[in-house]
């Protein structure tokens, strides 16, 4: 019974675990693609960023306090696996190089497929851990019903599916603390004390919330006060008297476990510390704040306990689970142990502002054993006092069976409709392939989260701000007259529905999705029925949404002071970069002062940039040599400023400054060959000719830019130089190296001129 049970709950699991994976068709980096599951390219981005694939030197901080490390580093050690499988299989010769290249395109598919399989193994022994809690709590019976419901829990199988899912991890870490805390509460022993804790600060290095068994663990061991010892038995070593100290306190021994392993599991929680406080922080204020179309009571707990725990359990199990915990908890001491476990992580998430079933994972085996329990023990109970249930009867032995089989089949419906879901094309990749094939590049296109995700710099975009917490921040952004100027906006469902949920709450947001309904033209609409993902809509804009002055009294209305919130600064800076990709610099500028208003002080240097370059462009190159000066005083190390300044200088004729910046630039960017073409430049027009070629020469070969350099060199050879052999070997060499360079015609007809005069010398 128990191999067919770890059997059906293995299969579940691996049943299609291969829906999305990532697709190298899409050219989308893997990180950003919102269909692949969040917590997988959260666990692999992570994990990757530590060494990236062994092309860096490895870096075991994640530089994050949002989520402890354990479930990175156990990802790093599954990429590492992968890695020696890919040497392997290429022969042994594959390096650190080829390896990135691999996992960048057709490799990050079964690298992930690798880390999924591992998850649903995860998923399996907790099922089997299930079963064996469940056994030593009230019998071997109910720990295979227990260990059924966990089996076939839609929840359970989706998170066992991810890569190394924190939930999960934390699952089996607290299954592994349970067997050692029900020992304490018998009485139990330093060593089980220890072992708890320690499994406990494992589970916290997972996630944070299961650190409250810390309680149950102390409440264990509440009536016992430490042991009495004779001074003359004390022992005398340190290791000795240490080890005793710790068998006289088991309850310190515990906690002191639970911070050690903590520490071991995710160091840099304390080493990084300041990092830690400032991501706690903001997890908190994410947690405590409203969810965008999901937050209904001040605290989470009600929507758990009526809505959450009876959807992820199925009513028949979730009211048999409170009936076994009240159960249980008469039972005595050990199983009262038993009943704080899910108790407390329950209440410690229902404290939360917005519920996440996913957060409740940890307590489900427990309330699954308690359904367990108490079906068994109704089965008993029904059959003393009822003759027709006995258990040779037909009815005797039906029913118990017909209470599982419900207590199991309810959720189910749920699982097949989001595996058939799950295997259908997701609207967001079938949005963008549509997207590719009919929409200009250059054509200006605004794109909502958790739809199509685009590489930076493949179109001409903006990605409009969205809040799932505090989004009052970013209602500045939800006024139709900022969509002039844009040709086509991509809508996801997905963020509209969650306005529309509270209509009162979100008036102007709401008012933006009626005008883009009444007034712009659709030209794409996902299909609900052969699609899944969010429903998107395409839609064309008209021009002359609103003028200029329109524009900037709704944005001064919208946000009177400076909100100081990156994400609408971007926002800005989108729309300036957007417009200066397509000429429209007038737009470019007025866009680029929108977003120094939002007054973001680590986004001033890029915005004036932008700023400066849009006046460049127009000709008002004073202004802009103002601005790109207070961009260098925000970055003085960005090199790619200093070069935009060289280029004002010298079209202001301030050649030596110009000349200066540029070497700033070739120093500041680690000596990159591409700018030893601006500091030839600049040498030209100083009228060092000679040394404007030579620095042409630095551009050593195999680099993108030899051709162009070449070509450079050669006419200030022709313009300033007698010397046109020369000319002529850099000009063929360069246009070998650039067949299609920029004014490929005139140069191959510069190099048969320069033949013909050559053959007739």
């Amino acid at each position: 019974m128990l191999l067919a049970l770890l059997g059906l709950s293995l299969a579940l699991r691996l049943w299609g675990i291969h829906d999305r994976l990532p697709d190298a068709s899409l050219r989308i980096n893997v990180l950003d693609d919102s269909v692949i599951e969040e917590t997988d390219r959260t666990t692999m981005g992570r994990a990757w960023s530590l060494w990236r694939g062994g092309t860096q030197q490895f870096d075991p901080n994640p530089h994050t306090g949002g989520w402890p490390a354990l479930s990175f580093y156990l990802t790093l050690g599954l990429q590492y696996l992968y890695k020696v499988y890919y040497s392997l299989s290429s022969g042994g010769g594959a390096t650190a190089a080829d390896f990135q290249q691999h996992i960048s395109g057709r490799g990050a598919a079964p690298m992930f497929l690798f880390a999924r399989i591992v998850g649903a193994l995860i998923g399996t022994l907790t099922v089997y851990l299930t079963y064996r809690i469940g056994a030593k709590v009230a019998g071997r019976a109910v720990g295979l019903l227990a260990g059924l419901f966990l089996a076939a829990n839609t929840l359970h199988i989706f998170t066992s599916q991810h890569v190394s899912d924190p939930n999960l991890l934390a699952l089996l870490f607290v299954l592994l603390a349970a067997p050692p805390l029900l020992r304490l509460a018998e009485g139990g022993s330093v060593r089980d004390s220890v072992y708890a804790g320690a499994m406990i600060g494992l589970a916290g290095a997972c996630k944070y919330v299961p650190l409250i068994l810390a309680l149950p663990l102390a409440l264990a061991q509440l009536r016992r006060g430490p042991k009495r010892v004779a001074p003359e038995a004390r022992p005398k070593r340190l290791r000795d008297r240490l080890t005793a100290l710790l068998e006289r306190h088991p309850l310190a021994a515990g906690l002191l476990a639970i911070l050690t392993s903590l520490f071991l599991a995710s160091p840099f929680l304390f080493i990084d510390w300041k990092r830690t406080v400032i991501d706690i922080a903001g997890q908190r204020r994410a947690l405590f704040s409203d969810w965008v179309g999901q937050t209904v009571f001040p605290i989470s707990l009600p929507t758990y306990l009526a809505v959450s725990l009876p959807h992820v359990m199925g009513w028949p199990a979730y009211l048999l689970g409170i009936a076994g915990l009240v159960l249980l908890w008469r039972q005595g001491r050990v199983t009262r142990m038993f009943v704080w476990i899910p108790l407390v992580i329950v209440l410690a998430n229902g404290m939360l502002k917005s519920p996440q079933e996913r957060y409740v994972l940890v307590a489900l085996p427990f309330l699954h054993i308690a359904a367990a329990y108490a079906l068994v023990r109704s089965v008993a109970w029904a059959r003393t006092r009822v003759p027709a249930l006995r258990m040779r009867s037909i009815p005797g032995r039906a029913v118990p069976f017909v209470l599982a089989a419900a207590a199991v089949a309810w959720p189910l419906p749920d699982l097949f409709v989001t595996r058939h879901a799950l295997s259908l094309p997701d609207s967001r990749h079938v949005v963008k392939r549509w997207i590719d094939a009919n929409v200009d590049p250059n054509k200006p296109m605004a794109v909502e989260l958790y739809g199509p995700v685009f590489q930076m710099g493949e179109r001409a975009m903006v990605i409009w701000p969205f809040f799932a917490t505090q989004s009052q921040l970013a209602r500045p952004t939800f006024h139709p007259e900022f969509l002039d100027g844009i040709q086509i906006h991509v809508a996801s469902g997905e963020i509209s529905r969650r306005f529309q949920a509270e209509p009162a709450k979100y008036p102007v947001e709401n008012a933006y999705y009626r005008w883009l309904h009444d007034h712009a033209t659709v030209l794409w609409e996902s299909e609900d029925e052969k699609m899944s993902g969010p429903h998107i809509v395409v839609r064309r804009l008209l021009p002359n949404i609103s003028t200029r002055a329109e524009r900037d009294s709704i944005f001064a209305a919208a946000m009177p002071e400076p909100n100081h919130v990156n994400r609408v600064e971007l926002w800005a800076w989108d729309f300036a970069k957007l417009f200066a990709r397509i000429g429209d610099h007038v737009r470019a500028e007025e866009w680029a002062r929108r977003g120094l208003k939002v007054d973001v002080e680590s986004m001033e240097g890029p915005l004036r940039s932008q700023l400066a370059m849009a006046l460049y462009r127009q000709g008002k190159i004073d202004s802009a040599e103002v601005e790109i000066r207070i961009a260098i005083q925000k970055q003085p190390k960005n090199p790619t400023f200093r070069i935009y300044h060289a280029s004002m200088l010298s079209d202001l004729g301030r050649f030596p400054g110009a000349l200066e910046e540029a070497r700033n630039a070739y120093e500041l960017s680690g000596q990159d060959p591409r700018v030893h073409i601006n500091i030839a430049q600049t040498l030209g027009q100083l009228g060092r000719y000679d040394e404007a070629v030579s620095e042409l020469l630095l551009v050593p070969p195999g680099n993108p830019q030899r051709g162009l350099a070449l070509r450079d060199a050669a006419i200030l050879l022709l313009n300033h130089s007698d010397r046109p052999a020369a000319a002529l070997d850099y000009l063929r060499e360069s246009i070998r190296l650039d067949p299609n360079q920029e004014q490929a015609d005139l140069v191959r007809q510069q190099i048969a001129r320069l033949e013909a005069v050559l053959s007739r010398r």
